[in-house]
């Protein structure tokens, strides 16, 4: 797989040096810390890909933040799954935290979307469960993880979205990123604090309820994303977002891709329940789902077709043509993880945000179903100006008014008299008709 296609990095002028680690291209970037591509060295030649995440400095100066971030180290420092990134290392050079992970090779899943819906077409079922089943297994692993005296930690990952999850370049798909993540054994969350990304945060995560539940959510929303080809809540500002998220009637995937049997739409429809009573109860009981739905199908993939899938889906080209398909999806972008402390009354407001506004007979800019907003955002709006110009060329021409009538009329009975004269009565007529016109 040629990684340049989709390489997820920034480049940097030079690498930089950090104790034994030298530093790359940054990989991602957020309001606490930056991650890069780096290598550590070791004796004898030793080296070892990582992805190394540093802490910001002016983050650093705050001892809260700081013991956050060490937090995370020793809660990622657990996990040990196939589908799950590990963490190796947690040291301080010179004012520098840093937490030393495992690089994954690989597009993210935000890529892979994205990548599906500008080029490569629909991801195929067996490729997006396969996928799906995966998240699975790494959520059920986390969730029902113990530490070294068997007390369980419950671990909640609270961001789980595309750009969280890494199709790796073996076909094993990576959760990453639980630096937001939250043991049952921790510290409360504060009330009104919500973290994650809100176009896949669950419904009641804004009222400050949290358990393993939320995560089965967001995981919902991505498998609907991934068999529909489509955003399913994320709009243009964080209350639009909010507003989706609430209210917006969810259909089926199978709307716009009647490929898909109910039966896996009722799986992803069970885990975009918005009450966690009536949502899957673990994942594991999803992923057994899902299992299900794969043998009754046939459609059981294996990680070296995910491989073969993935990279020929990076082979494919955008459509020279701009259809505004690829442009409405640039636009929207990867939403970003959140951090806000809200208040109480705040968390009410969000509680009991009103349905939208009917929208005005004859106004495309406010139509009431989302699925229509999105179809006048997807549809290329040419400039005025090149319309009416463009009219003009391609118009029918306008149908005979009645003085043009007669006009016809006559030029028929000419034409039809002509098709029946022989060509020497045709030629003494035209003879007769010179001579008259010469008199």
């Amino acid at each position: 797989m040629r990684e340049p296609r989709y390489n997820r990095g920034v480049a940097t002028d030079s690498p930089e040096v950090l104790g034994q680690y030298t530093i790359f291209e940054r990989l991602g970037k957020g309001g606490m810390a930056q991650v890069n591509r780096a290598e550590m060295r070791g004796i004898a030649g030793f080296r070892k890909l990582v992805a190394l995440k540093r802490l910001h400095p002016h983050v650093a100066e705050d001892p809260t933040m700081v013991q956050s971030f060490i937090h995370e180290a020793r809660l990622a420092s657990h996990l040990r799954h196939p589908n799950v990134a590990q963490t190796y290392d947690l040291g301080k050079v010179d004012e520098t935290y840093f937490i030393a992970m495992e690089y994954v090779a690989g597009p993210t899943l935000t890529q892979v979307l994205h990548q599906s819906a500008t080029a490569a077409g629909p991801v195929p079922i067996p490729i997006a469960l396969a996928i799906l089943g995966q998240i699975c297994d790494a959520l059920d692993y986390a969730h029902n993880l113990h530490d070294e005296k068997g007390k369980p930690l419950g671990i909640i990952h609270r961001d789980v979205s595309p750009a969280n999850i890494i199709v790796s370049t073996t076909g094993v798909v990576k959760l990453i990123d639980f630096g937001i993540a939250k043991a049952s054994t921790s510290d409360k969350t504060k009330p009104g604090l919500v973290k994650g990304k809100f176009a896949y945060m669950a419904p009641e995560y804004l009222d400050g309820q949290l358990d393993l539940r939320a995560d089965l959510f967001g995981l919902g929303v991505i498998a609907h994303e991934l068999l529909s080809g489509r955003r399913l809540f994320h709009a243009k500002n964080d209350f639009n977002t909010i507003m989706r998220l609430r209210e917006m009637p969810i259909q089926p995937p199978s709307r716009w891709n009647p490929n898909i049997p109910r039966d896996l739409d009722d799986i992803v429809l069970t885990a975009l329940q918005r009450s966690p009573d009536r949502r899957w109860q673990s994942a594991a009981a999803m992923r057994t789902a899902i299992t299900n739905v794969m043998q009754s199908l046939g459609a059981q993939a294996t990680n070296q077709q995910v491989v073969e899938w993935v990279q020929w889906a990076f082979e494919q080209e955008r459509p020279k043509v701009d259809t505004g398909l690829v442009r409405v999806i640039d636009s929207l972008g990867e939403p970003s993880s959140v951090s806000v402390e809200l208040s109480p009354e705040q968390v009410d407001e969000l509680a009991s945000i009103p349905e939208p506004p009917p929208a005005r007979p004859g106004s495309p800019a406010r139509l009431a179903s989302p699925r229509a907003q999105d179809e006048v955002k997807t549809t290329p709006q040419r400039p005025q100006k090149k319309q009416k110009k463009t009219a003009k060329v391609i118009s029918r021409p306008r149908a005979p008014d009645e003085r043009s009538g007669g006009r016809v009329w006559v030029l028929l009975l000419i034409m039809l008299v002509l098709a029946v004269l022989t060509r020497e009565e045709l030629e003494a007529s035209g003879r007769a008709l010179y001579a008259w016109l010469t008199d």
